[in-house]
C-alpha cells in the first residue's frame, strides 16, 4: 500500500485592506444626512460667533483707538510674560488632562464596535477624527487670539495688526501641539500614567506662574526668572512674539518662531504616526465615557460627569498603590469597621489626603493673611476674618473635606457596598465622617497656630465638622428630580439651574453656615462654635435622612 498522500499545507495569507471599498461606502450612506448635519451644524456656529463673539469683538475694536485701559499698561506689561507662559502650560495640561478619559480621538461607539472590526486600516478611520479635534482646538485658539490682541492693544501695548498676527499664530501653534501630545498619551499608556503622577507638580508649576504673574503686577518683578520661562519650552517660546509685539524684552523673538513652528509638525506628525496604535478597547471605553458626561451635563448633575470621566481613566490604570496602606490593623470591633475602611482608602491614596491637606491649610493662611492686611473690614479690624474673606476660604475647605469623602460617595452611588453591616444604612454616615474630620482638623490646627490668624485651633475644628457634614449630605444626594428638568420650570428656562441648585444644596448649605456664623465682626466665641456644632447635627441628620431614602423600598 502506498502512503496517502498528505494535503498541501494551507499558508495564512493577510487579511485583504478593504480601507478605500469601506469608506467610499460610508461617504456614499451618509453623504446627504452628513450635508444637512453640516449645515445645521455651521448656522449655529455662526448664530454663536456673529451673535455673541461677533458682538464683543467689534465693541472691543471700537475701543482700540481710544485705549481706556490705557492706565493699566504698565501692569499688563509686567505681568505678560509670566501671564502667558501660564496660559500656554495651562491649555498644554488641559489637552493631557482630556485625553486620560476621552482624548482627541473619540469615534463614536458604532465605528469603534463595527467599523474597527473590519479589514480596515485603523490610522485612515481615525485621522477624520483627529483632525476635526485638531480644527476644534485651533478655531477655538484663534478666537481667542484675536480677542487677546484686541485688549492688548486696548492697553496700549502695541499696534493691532502685529498683536494679532502674533497673538492668533501662537495660539494655534499651542492648540496644535497641545492636541497632538493628547493624542500620544491616548495611544500610550506609560504616557498616561507619567501624567498622572506628574499632576501634583503640574499644579503647584501652573500655581507658581500665576503668583509670579501677579507678584510682577504688583512690582516684583523677577527677569531673569522670566527669560528662564520663555525658553522653558513650546509654552515659553509661544509667548515671546507676543511679548515683542508688545514691546517687550524679547531679542530673539524670530528664533522662538522657529522652534514653536518645528514642534508643532514636528508633533502632529507623530500624532498621526501614533494613531493607528490606539488600542480598540481604549477607544470603546473612551466613547461610552463621553456619552455618559454628555448625559450627565444635560441631567445637570455632576456626579454623573465625574464618574463617567472616572471610568475612562480607570481603565488605563492610575499608577501603584500605597504598599503600607495594607498594614493598618482591622478593628476588634465591628463598629469601628466602616472606619477602618476609610483610613486604609486614605492611606492608599496619598495624593487625595495631601491635596486635601494642602487645600485646607492655603484657606486657613490665607485667611490669616487677608485678616492681617485689613481685607475684610469692618470684622478683620474687630478680630474676625469678615464675611468676604470668611466665605473665599470656606470654599477651598469644603473642596478638602470633598476630596477625603469619596468612600461616603462610593456608599452612596451603591448601597450594596454596606451590605455587610447588619446596622442600618443610615447609620454608617456618622463613621465615615470620623476620619476626615480628625485629619483636617489636625491639620488646619497647625496651619492656625503657625499663621496666627483669627481662627484659632477652635474655630478650625468648628468649621471642618460643618465642611464635612455638608460634604456628606452632598454625598448621599439622591438622583436629580425629572420634575426640575422637564416640568413647568423647564418651560421658563430655569431647569438646568434648579437642578444645579438641587445638587448643590450640601455645599452651599455648608460655605453659608461658615460665613455667617464665623464671618462675623470679633472673635468667634463659645456661642458661635457652639451653633457651629449644632448646624453640624443637621446636617448629619439630614444626610441620615438621605442615605435612609436610597435603601427605602
Amino acid at each position: 500500500m502506498t502512503p496517502r498522500a498528505r494535503p498541501p499545507e494551507r499558508k495564512e495569507t493577510p487579511h485583504e485592506d478593504r480601507t478605500a471599498e469601506v469608506l467610499a461606502w460610508l461617504r456614499a450612506r451618509r453623504g446627504a444626512e452628513r450635508g444637512r448635519r453640516f449645515v445645521s451644524r455651521a448656522y449655529t456656529a455662526l448664530v454663536l460667533l456673529a451673535g455673541w463673539y461677533g458682538l464683543f469683538l467689534a465693541g472691543l475694536l471700537a475701543e482700540v483707538r481710544q485705549r481706556p485701559f490705557a492706565a493699566h499698561a504698565a501692569v499688563v506689561e509686567a505681568a505678560l510674560p509670566a501671564g502667558l507662559v501660564a496660559v500656554a502650560a495651562a491649555a498644554l495640561w488641559a489637552a493631557l488632562r482630556d485625553a486620560l478619559w476621552r482624548g482627541p480621538v473619540t469615534p463614536p461607539g458604532p465605528d469603534v464596535d463595527w467599523l474597527l472590526a473590519l479589514p480596515v486600516r485603523r490610522r485612515a478611520v481615525l485621522l477624520p477624527w483627529f483632525g476635526l479635534s485638531a480644527a476644534l482646538w485651533a478655531a477655538a485658539a484663534l478666537l481667542l487670539g484675536v480677542a487677546g490682541a484686541a485688549v492688548l492693544a486696548a492697553t496700549g501695548q502695541g499696534a493691532l495688526g502685529p498683536l494679532t498676527a502674533a497673538c492668533a499664530g501662537a495660539a494655534v501653534c499651542t492648540a496644535l501641539w497641545a492636541v497632538a501630545a493628547a493624542a500620544v498619551v491616548q495611544r500610550s499608556r506609560r504616557a498616561a500614567d507619567a501624567v498622572h503622577r506628574a499632576t501634583p507638580w503640574a499644579v503647584a508649576a501652573l500655581l507658581s506662574a500665576g503668583a509670579q504673574a501677579v507678584a510682577a503686577a504688583l512690582g516684583s518683578r523677577a527677569r531673569w526668572l522670566e527669560t528662564a520661562e520663555l525658553w522653558s519650552g513650546p509654552w515659553g517660546w509661544a509667548a515671546q512674539p507676543v511679548v515683542a509685539a508688545a514691546g517687550g524684552r524679547a531679542p530673539l523673538w524670530p528664533v522662538a518662531v522657529f522652534l514653536l513652528l518645528s514642534v508643532t509638525a514636528g508633533a502632529l506628525w507623530l500624532a498621526v504616526r501614533c494613531l493607528g496604535g490606539i488600542p480598540a478597547e481604549t477607544l470603546r471605553v473612551r466613547a461610552g465615557a463621553a456619552g455618559g458626561v454628555l448625559a450627565g451635563v444635560l441631567a445637570a448633575d455632576p456626579r454623573v460627569v465625574r464618574l463617567a470621566a472616572a471610568r475612562a481613566r480607570e481603565a488605563r490604570g492610575r499608577g501603584r498603590t500605597a504598599r503600607w496602606a495594607g498594614r493598618l490593623a482591622a478593628p476588634r470591633s465591628p463598629r469601628l469597621l466602616t472606619v477602618w475602611r476609610d483610613a486604609v482608602a486614605l492611606a492608599a491614596t496619598p495624593r487625595r489626603t495631601a491635596s486635601a491637606v494642602a487645600l485646607l491649610g492655603g484657606a486657613v493662611a490665607w485667611a490669616a493673611a487677608a485678616a492681617a492686611g485689613g481685607a475684610g473690614p469692618p470684622a478683620a479690624a474687630a478680630g474676625g476674618a469678615g464675611p468676604p474673606v470668611t466665605a473665599a476660604a470656606a470654599v477651598p475647605a469644603y473642596a478638602a473635606a470633598a476630596r477625603l469623602l469619596e468612600p461616603a460617595r462610593l456608599d452612596g452611588d451603591d448601597p450594596r457596598r454596606a451590605a455587610w453591616s447588619p446596622r442600618p444604612f443610615e447609620r454608617t454616615v456618622v463613621a465615615h465622617a470620623v476620619v476626615p474630620t480628625a485629619v483636617l482638623t489636625v491639620a488646619g490646627a497647625v496651619v492656625a497656630l503657625v499663621t496666627g490668624g483669627p481662627w484659632t485651633p477652635a474655630v478650625v475644628a468648628a468649621a471642618v465638622s460643618v465642611m464635612v457634614a455638608a460634604g456628606l449630605v452632598s454625598a448621599y444626594r439622591p438622583p436629580t428630580r425629572v420634575a426640575l428638568l422637564y416640568g413647568s420650570a423647564a418651560l421658563t428656562g430655569a431647569g438646568p439651574g434648579l437642578a444645579l441648585l438641587w445638587n448643590a444644596a450640601g455645599p452651599l448649605a455648608g460655605v453659608a453656615a461658615v460665613t455667617v456664623l464665623l464671618g462675623g465682626a470679633g472673635d468667634p466665641g463659645a456661642g458661635r462654635m457652639t451653633a457651629c456644632w449644632a448646624v453640624t447635627a443637621v446636617l448629619l441628620l439630614w444626610a441620615r435622612r438621605r442615605a435612609a431614602a436610597l435603601v427605602r423600598p
